[in-house]
């Protein structure tokens, strides 16, 4: 219980519901005192020897700090102090380093971070899915845009949910699936996914999809993924039409949804139907400009705390973290880009040192969500905004591809379980 309060909080989880803000500030002060009194003593025991991706860390902290906090006084004239609060998640970040050494030093027991994870995976969408059968979101309004949706002209309000222990026990088992060819796996990756749609998931949709097809191929080569695809698509027409014989409004709202995406995707132009992918399109406009100003160290981030944050510089609805790479380069520039995306590089790597015979439902599942949040991120921003998720992924990947696990894992060619050799 006490590793799966950790991820909760760690992940922010439950940062923007009723009466848990000031806890998760708390966590926050705990995350900062813990590295600052603890890290420096280990790092002594073992000889104050650093790994690259340590030292990323410590790069990518300074890095996010000083750019927000820096970049929005000079361009928009906002206090420092404002800048660094604004990026205290940071310390989020900096207990990976902890982490690191509790994998390293054989501490932390990947065993269990694999139970707790799919213990939070089903443990969040039973929570969220009772919210949103039980609750209305318009009776919380009062509460900010972090717990629900800001109303646009013709929808109404719905919740915001972190789907990260959802998302990652989806590709759990239906990696799971692909790699066993045992079709039990499908229907509860289904389950999970079906929570995680709320009234649009689109681009999350489309991301999980080109993720799971990826892998596919990967594992079946690409006539068989084909066939595979098309098998699945079939299953997915029928659930649609079964869907659409008792609730057709749902599955035409639906279709209308991604209509009206693609076309502001492949047009760049406002529809009428679409509050949401217009918004987009309007931010994207007055962003453009401080990007095209600011392009190499981008204009920093403003605080909602300083005269009403972005909603009074740049307009109500102006969210960088609405329009993905476009808000990140907004933010911080193509050099915090690069920064933020150099991440996936550690786990490219970590994924390459583990030889394709050796592999276990955690890293499979770890890698798919890594490249799904590399997908996702082009439309939300995801390894940025979320940066302490990607992160503690990326360090797991990185942690056990350095170190010999007593873990099992499965042989594809004989599929049965053996145990790990040492690997680094």
């Amino acid at each position: 219980m006490v590793l799966a309060l950790m991820l909760v909080m760690g992940f922010c989880t439950f940062q923007y519901f009723p009466g848990m803000s000031d806890l998760q500030e708390a966590w926050f002060i705990f995350c900062f005192l813990a590295v600052l009194l603890l890290y420096p003593f280990l790092k002594m025991r073992t000889g104050l020897r650093f790994s690259r991706f340590e030292l990323y860390l410590f790069l990518l902290m300074a890095a996010d700090v000083l750019i927000a906090a820096c970049r929005a006084q000079l361009v928009f004239g906002q206090p420092i102090i404002y800048g660094i609060l604004t990026q205290r998640a940071m310390a989020l970040v900096a207990t990976l380093l902890l982490l690191l050494d509790a994998l390293g030093s054989g501490v932390a027991d990947v065993a269990d971070i694999e139970s707790v994870l799919l213990f939070l995976a089903w443990g969040t969408a039973s929570l969220f899915s009772a919210m949103r059968l039980f609750l209305n979101p318009s009776d919380f309004i009062s509460y900010g845009d972090g717990f629900v949706t800001r109303p646009m002209p013709g929808e109404q309000p719905s919740f915001k949910f972190p789907e990260v222990f959802v998302l990652y026990g989806v590709f759990y088992y239906a990696m799971l699936g692909l790699r066993t060819g045992k079709t039990r796996y499908y229907p509860l990756a289904l389950a999970l996914f079906l929570t995680t749609l709320g009234p649009s998931g689109r681009g999350l949709t489309v991301c999980v999809a080109a993720t799971l097809f990826f892998f596919l191929y990967r594992l079946r080569g690409l006539p068989k993924a084909l066939v595979a695809s098309a098998k699945f698509s079939c299953a997915g027409l029928a659930l649609a039409g079964a869907t659409y014989a008792v609730s057709p409004g749902l599955v035409s709202t639906r279709i209308a949804g991604f209509v009206d995406a693609f076309k502001v995707v492949l047009t760049g132009s406002a529809t009428t139907t679409d509050a949401s992918a217009n918004a987009r399109i309007f931010e994207s406009v007055a962003a453009i400009p401080f990007i095209q100003e600011h392009p190499f160290l981008g204009n920093g981030v403003v605080s909602h705390q300083w005269q009403g944050g972005y909603g009074t510089l740049l307009g109500e609805n102006f969210f960088p973290a609405d329009i993905g790479v476009v808000g990140i380069v907004f933010s911080y520039g193509v050099f915090g880009l690069i920064i933020f995306l150099f991440q996936y590089r550690f786990a490219w790597r970590a994924a390459s040192a583990l030889p394709d015979s050796l592999h276990s439902p955690l890293l499979d599942a770890t890698k798919a969500f890594l490249l799904f949040t590399a997908l996702y991120t082009v439309e939300t921003g995801t390894c940025v905004w979320t940066a302490e998720v990607t992160l503690f992924f990326v360090a797991l990947l990185v942690g056990i591809s350095q170190r010999s696990f007593p873990t099992r894992f499965v042989s594809t060619r004989a599929g049965k379980e053996c145990s790990a050799q040492e690997f680094a």
